[in-house]
């Protein structure tokens, strides 16, 4: 994997707080039902547990939904094939819903990219590499190399961790990929140097971001981008290659794909300002509990407590219908995989909304776990807010998770209007013009040093008036049309 996706405390606890009930009572405590294993023996495995897994990315991140961009990729991934001696797999190129610069191969062939990533880099030939990296990943089986990442997971860590812990490898595999990802696209008619250049801007971002080149961790065991880059480097001045005249110029194409992707947080996926969460394609709007840290995936959104003992999450997977009749058919299916106990359910009032609440507790003959859910009809759903936490410190929370329950409500039409997106933008700079210049005369959102890092090149670059140069844009939101 080029960079290993480094999931937030918020997004597993939240997916833990909804499986928590039945998912306790369904391991050790349900008559000792051993849990499924995944086992990657042959090929048919990789793309049977692949397949699932990418389901799984598709649900909880999300996929951006651009067919012109997802054709772009899709392209370069299918020219990078042509180098495959044996292709095993019916290979998918996707790209996820994800600002953090990111690629990730699963078995059986499925490769994302982030949105993030494609923001970040500067050309089809460093795209091309990074793609030729995941593909040697998939092509190589490394993921079943790891096998013992697959069997040691946490039975309740939601299916987009388990699918990260088959996309994770070890230091020489992470090389290896790289090797093979130049070679891929050295074949193809790309400069092998695009991996080395991609690098050493992800490191450049890190350390403008965090002040400082990302140590190695326990989520994060390959080589650093820098010692990355460098290898590689010597590596692409030693590959004979030659250049593909139908690409062109590799920079214009790939800017032109990217002009007006978003930045950072989509509108239209829900934003975050401060504590409170605002969906105007939705329609409302829920405050969490002040200093928690936050997530939004596709199936849920919520906050962790500090010390990660808490946590509280909005899912609108129930169907519409009398909340108290949503709530009883909710709690009986789950009732229907473990031990679980109806504490107390009652009436309740969300604004001027009939809802309706549960407190609900189970065991794994371990940890006592105590949720409390409010379920909400408001558009045609029934929102479902979770409060979660283990049973010693559950009257500890339960006030900061009523009060999330009772800050949900429509936006007001200046709340809607206010909402802004940011986007990537082209601009031409001006002979002699710097990248201040450049910012103020462009309304450019991004800071000289960080403009410098998404265009790779010096804080201090004098432009001769005939680049393309990727800016940040603020902009009005205007929702989808229903």
């Amino acid at each position: 994997m080029l960079r290993r996706h480094r999931f937030s405390a918020a997004a597993i606890l939240a997916c833990a707080a909804a499986l928590v009930l039945a998912g306790c009572a369904g391991s050790s405590g349900s008559g000792g039902k051993k849990r499924r294993q995944t086992i990657l023996l042959t090929e048919y495995d990789d793309a049977r547990v692949g397949r699932e897994a990418a389901s799984q990315v598709a649900a909880e991140v999300g996929l951006v939904e651009d067919p012109e961009l997802t054709a772009y990729v899709d392209r370069i991934g299918q020219k990078l094939l042509r180098g495959v001696a044996r292709r095993s797999f019916q290979y998918q190129f996707s790209v996820v819903d994800q600002f953090e610069p990111n690629a990730f191969a699963l078995p059986g062939g499925y490769i994302f990219l982030s949105r993030g990533l494609l923001a970040l880099a500067n050309n089809e030939d460093e795209v091309a590499n990074v793609i030729g990296h995941e593909i040697t990943h998939a092509a190589l089986r490394h993921a079943a190399a790891q096998q013992a990442l697959a069997k040691s997971g946490n039975p309740l860590a939601m299916p987009w961790v388990r699918a990260a812990h088959l996309a994770s490898y070890g230091r020489d595999m992470e090389r290896e990929a790289d090797r093979g990802g130049q070679m891929l696209a050295a074949a193809a008619g790309y400069d092998p140097m695009g991996m080395s250049t991609f690098l050493k801007n992800l490191g450049l971002l890190e350390r403008f971001v965090i002040g400082y080149a990302r140590l190695p961790t326990f989520f994060d065991t390959h080589p650093g981008s820098q010692e990355r880059a460098a290898i590689n480097a010597a590596r692409a001045r030693e590959i004979r290659w030659k250049r593909d005249p139908a690409l062109g110029d590799t920079r214009a194409a790939h800017l032109r794909r990217v002009d007006g992707l978003a930045l950072g947080d989509r509108p239209e996926t829900g934003i975050f300002v401060g504590e409170r969460f605002l969906h105007p394609d939705l329609d409302f709007q829920i405050r969490f509990p002040e200093g928690w840290r936050t997530s939004n995936t596709n199936r849920a959104v919520g906050a962790v407590s500090p010390r990660g003992d808490a946590v509280v999450f909005l899912t609108a997977d129930q169907p519409s219908g009398d909340p108290k009749e949503v709530a009883e058919a909710f709690v009986a299916k789950i009732q229907e995989e473990g031990r679980v106990a109806v504490r107390q359910s009652q009436p309740v009032k969300i604004g001027r909304l009939d809802a309706w609440r549960m407190e609900l507790s189970g065991s794994d003959g371990r940890v006592s776990v105590v949720a409390t859910m409010t379920f909400i009809p408001y558009r045609g759903a029934t929102w479902r807010i979770t409060g979660a936490s283990p049973a010693s410190t559950a009257q500890q929370y339960l006030g900061r998770t009523l009060n999330t329950a009772r800050s949900f409500r429509p936006l007001t039409p200046e709340e809607r209007s206010s909402i802004r997106t940011t986007v990537l933008r082209l601009a031409t700079p001006r002979h002699g013009e710097d990248l201040t210049a450049l910012g103020a005369r462009t309304d450019n959102a991004w800071e000289p040093a960080r403009t410098a890092v998404f265009n790779g090149i010096f804080s201090n670059e004098r432009f001769q008036g005939d680049e393309l140069v990727k800016i940040a844009r603020i902009e009005p939101y205007a929702p989808s049309p229903p």
